[in-house]
């Protein structure tokens, strides 16, 4: 592959060497790794690596060139080293625990009892007194033999007499458990469950809350620990630096949480009166206060002696710029204790957010996630939300649950709504990536400007040379602005396709339905990376996170392993494979922008045919939707329209509006419905419709052949339709593959799926 470069540089991928002019610029959050030379923490003070005095790693670590079942042999090796210096490491505590236990019986004794049958707790409790045994033997324990079962008896039978309030508590003892033996009989005489009376306690099919966790340890799972915050009224105050205009009730009140919705209020509460566009939280105290909210901060006037449970209230100016200060300092500044990477631009934001984490955990970081997409606390921990995009309250606590479970690092999706609203505010960001920047989906020059300004204040974050980095894609022309933000002196790694001159750019690439293949040249040496990620905008993805990995001056190796396992990101151009002759894509375009440069990417696949489903929602952007459609039928061979989303709206008016981008009607469409034939567009392109969607996806699957690509577009990775005002589980990548389970079957039987209506057979 790439034999036209022949460069011994091209094959080497190992660690770069560290000039010491260039050790004070690594940022900080490497401290706890061995991937740098040295470090210098935000407080100043210097921490060597311990790798320094490390034997150098053989050449074979690296990977490449080397067999699957050598790295296999290295890795169990790696993995084995580990535990027995973890073991090393907890050895007195192990010792603790069974200091206590007795010795176990000598072998005459133990061959007594070798018929008899023991159950699983007198095994474990054998087993530890072998162990126990050992640590004696290497003087690690002292010796401590079971004891005389006949003394233990005598010793049993002596029992002091109780004095008369011991009596009465044993008395009141009594009483209380036959009290709670009734209880329980009368409870599951009521109840309306059957219960099996076979099920013994070994049998109970309900497991308690021990075992579960206990289950989940044995299976090597890691038990996600929910963090307990709670501070007084007066200390969030004072932490926070809020000023209030007036303060009412008790500030020595205790917080447990803050909210801003009241529908999510629980009792000990902080519930913040937020005034959107739409609605004011003023409205809902009410609510708030009957869910358990124990204080108030509100920009009116509140009467908090008719509540429940309200025994303080707070009035500030502007309840909505307060909301994150109090959330970030009630939630101890979580983005302070870990490094956040945050991404911001129009397109490639998830894509370029799944690398760079694949990346930093290959460093050995345990790096969580938050994006459009999905939430990661770390490793595969995925959190399950309906929210993708969380408010100002719930990044805080998110942060903070990541922090209390270990996460190191954080790659974090910054749009313009995001830092434009304020749900980004109080996040410590340490390096900032500008992807691209287009302004084609939006109305007005006046949003436009909005729209760049609100990203560019990601930028103007970057004022710390010692700790922040700028990562900037400059064949983008806002490039310049986004460079210019902040601190100039804080470095900055450019990345591009086209532009030669930026520090990480491609020497060679090729495409193809299957992967994506490119040889980059960065200021530490050449990487060869081959990605299971589609089409030219994954390139940029894939450079993206190479730059990221050059900031920080990541291993080379690693920046190429962390983003070869990402096989996939949900919804983003991935590739629905059965082992099909012809590709399916599923993406979440839904702007006349996004589908463009998504058509243009796939016909740079060099497909026999693009065979495209687009729907638009209903209710909204009624704009887009001819334009969709002009788009779509320009840049495929056969469309396929459908609905999205309908809501309340009629799919039929809905289609009618797209059908208007080529100057059609539904009478047009329909009144070749009777023949079952729909003559070719007139730049020779197909066109079909339904108005069901599961029927539009299925059947422009059905109709691709070898060497297509069938690409079916809007919703991604969201799992869900809305007709009316119900929402229902849908899923684009399951259909598809549904889809191509029975395709293979309906050729058999000779059913046409070339056009559509599908056309039976003569025999049929």
């Amino acid at each position: 592959m790439f034999s036209s470069l022949s460069s011994p540089f091209s094959l080497s991928l190992s660690k770069p060497h560290l000039h010491p002019p260039l050790r004070h610029r690594l940022p900080p959050f490497f401290h706890r790794t061995n991937l740098t030379l040295f470090a210098i923490n935000r407080d100043g003070k210097h921490y060597p690596n311990p790798a320094d005095i490390d034997p150098p790693e053989a050449p074979e670590d690296t990977v490449h060139g080397v067999s699957k079942f050598k790295q296999l042999d290295l890795r169990i090796a790696r993995a084995r080293k580990a535990q027995e210096a973890q073991y090393e490491k907890d050895q007195s505590i192990f010792l603790k625990a069974i200091q206590d236990v007795e010795d176990a019986p000598d072998e005459s004794a133990s061959a007594a009892n070798d018929d008899s049958e023991g159950d699983l707790y007198s095994e474990i409790d054998d087993s530890i007194a072998l162990k126990r045994k050992e640590f004696v033997k290497k003087g690690l324990l002292k010796p401590n033999p079971k004891k005389d079962e006949s003394k233990e008896e005598i010793k049993d039978e002596v029992v002091d007499e109780l004095q008369p309030q011991e009596e009465d508590d044993l008395d009141e003892i009594d009483e209380l458990e036959e009290l709670k033996g009734a209880g329980e009989d009368s409870e599951a005489e009521n109840s309306d469950l059957d219960i099996d009376d076979d099920l013994g306690p070994g049998n109970s099919s309900v497991k308690s809350e021990f075992e579960s966790e206990f289950d989940a340890f044995r299976k090597g799972e890691v038990r996600i620990v929910e963090p307990k915050c709670k501070m007084t009224l007066a200390e969030l105050l004072d932490e926070s630096k809020v000023v209030p205009a007036s303060v009412l009730g008790n500030l020595e009140i205790e917080i447990t949480g803050i909210q801003h919705d009241s529908r999510l209020v629980e009792p000990g509460d902080l519930f913040v009166c937020c005034v959107g566009k739409k609605t004011d939280g003023h409205l809902f105290l009410t609510e708030a206060d009957k869910r358990g909210a124990v204080a108030v901060v509100a920009s009116k006037e509140i009467d908090i002696e008719e509540t429940l449970g309200c025994k303080a209230l707070v009035l500030v100016e502007d309840t909505s710029s307060v909301l994150a200060t109090l959330a970030a300092s009630f939630y101890k500044h979580p983005s302070k204790n870990i490094a956040v990477i945050g991404i911001t631009g129009t397109y490639g934001k998830s894509s370029s957010a799944y690398l760079i984490k694949g990346m930093y955990e290959v460093m050995g970081l345990r790096t969580g996630m938050i994006t459009n997409v999905a939430h990661y606390i770390h490793g595969e921990n995925q959190l399950e939300t309906k929210n993708t995009i969380p408010d100002g309250v719930s990044r805080q606590k998110l942060m903070a649950k990541m922090v209390h479970n270990g996460t190191e690092a954080l790659v974090m999706e910054a749009s313009s709504h995001e830092l434009e609203s304020g749900k980004c505010d109080e996040v410590d960001f340490d390096i900032a990536v500008f992807t691209n920047l287009s302004t084609d989906h939006l109305d007005t020059h006046g949003l436009e400007e909005e729209y760049k300004n609100a990203q560019l204040k990601l930028f103007g974050r970057m004022v710390d040379p010692t700790r922040h980095r700028k990562v900037v894609n400059i064949d983008d022309a806002n490039a310049p602005l986004f460079i210019a933000q902040g601190n100039q002196d804080v470095p900055v790694v450019t990345f591009a396709l086209e532009d030669k001159k930026a520090d990480v750019h491609p020497l060679q690439f090729d495409l193809s339905l299957f992967e994506t293949q490119v040889l980059v040249d960065t200021p530490k040496g050449i990487l060869e990376i081959s990605s299971g990620l589609l089409g030219r905008q994954n390139i940029y993805n894939i450079l993206a996170a190479v730059a990221v990995g050059i900031a920080v001056e990541a291993p080379l190796e690693d920046i190429v392993r962390g983003i070869e396992e990402v096989d996939v990101v949900p919804g983003r151009c991935e590739l629905i494979d059965e082992e099909q002759t012809y590709g399916v894509v599923v993406d979440y375009a839904n702007t006349p922008d996004g589908l463009s440069r998504l058509l243009d990417n796939v016909r740079e696949l060099n497909p026999k045919r693009i065979i495209t489903v687009i729907g638009c929602p209903g209710e909204t952007e009624r704009g887009k939707r001819p334009v969709m459609t002009k788009i779509a039928t320009d840049k495929s061979d056969v469309t396929m329209l459908t609905s999205d989303n309908p809501r309340n709206e009629d799919p039929l008016d809905i289609l009618d509006d797209m059908l208007a981008g080529i100057g059609l009607t539904m009478q047009d469409y329909l009144k070749h419905q009777a023949d079952d034939y729909h003559p070719p567009l007139a730049n020779g392109h197909r066109l079909f419709l339904h108005d069901i969607r599961r029927v539009a996806v299925r059947s422009a699957v059905a109709m691709g052949e070898e060497g297509d690509i069938v690409v079916v577009t809007g919703k991604g990775h969201e799992t869900y339709d809305t007709v009316g005002d119900t929402t229902e589980f849908f899923d684009d990548r399951e259909e598809c593959r549904e889809a191509l389970q029975y395709v293979d079957e309906l050729h058999q039987s000779g059913i046409d799926t070339s056009e559509f209506p599908w056309r039976l057979p003569e025999s049929y």
